[in-house]
């Protein structure tokens, strides 16, 4: 779910980003091409190519490859928290200041996505047992991080995608343990 996700969604949603540009000027073809190579170029999506690649090749790699890249790994995700918690400390985040679209954009992450993954992975795919509930618990998770770094990549909204992270993990924080216990019930 998480290769899918990084090499096949994100890839699309950086192509559609990059393809949006108002400095991307030319055909039609001559942009989608340049948006598609951007976004095959991006970071996350080579890296995760890379790792399928030589693994689906079996290179064997030296521990002290293996290590660097645990370690450059183990570190992106305190980057990205580090870098959140400096663009909230000077934008003043406040829960009174929650937009209207802002909820809207929260209570469909917290609740209706989790919701219409347990239908979709029921009745759609048949899915059952533990691992329904690791799908509707993965759905339940806060907006991730990587809103928060495609925005400032993009200089887009900015601001209320640093807002969507730190308050769907606050909502998530609360209606987890719901999610859990359902979990437990239902098996």
């Amino acid at each position: 779910m998480l290769l899918f996700q990084v090499c096949v969604l994100s890839l699309v949603i950086i192509s559609i980003v990059e393809l949006g540009r108002s400095d991307r000027a030319g055909a039609l073809r001559t942009r989608l091409t340049a948006a598609v190579a951007a976004s095959l170029m991006t970071p996350v999506v080579i890296a995760c190519n890379a790792g399928i690649v030589l693994n689906l090749l079996s290179v064997p790699l030296p521990q002290v490859a293996l290590d660097s890249f645990a370690f450059v790994g183990d570190s992106a995700s305190p980057v990205a928290l580090f870098a959140l918690g400096l663009h909230l400390g000077g934008m003043g985040l406040t829960v009174r200041g929650t937009t209207v679209e802002e909820l809207w954009i929260i209570a469909f992450k917290c609740v209706a996505f989790p919701l219409m993954t347990l239908v979709v992975a029921r009745h759609g795919f048949g899915v059952e047992g533990d691992w329904l509930h690791y799908l509707v618990l993965l759905a339940a998770m806060p907006t991730p991080q990587n809103l928060f770094i495609f925005a400032q990549r993009y200089d887009v909204a900015i601001d209320m995608s640093a807002a969507l992270v730190i308050k769907s993990s606050v909502v998530t924080l609360l209606l987890l343990p719901l999610w859990v216990q359902w979990a437990a019930h239902s098996a």
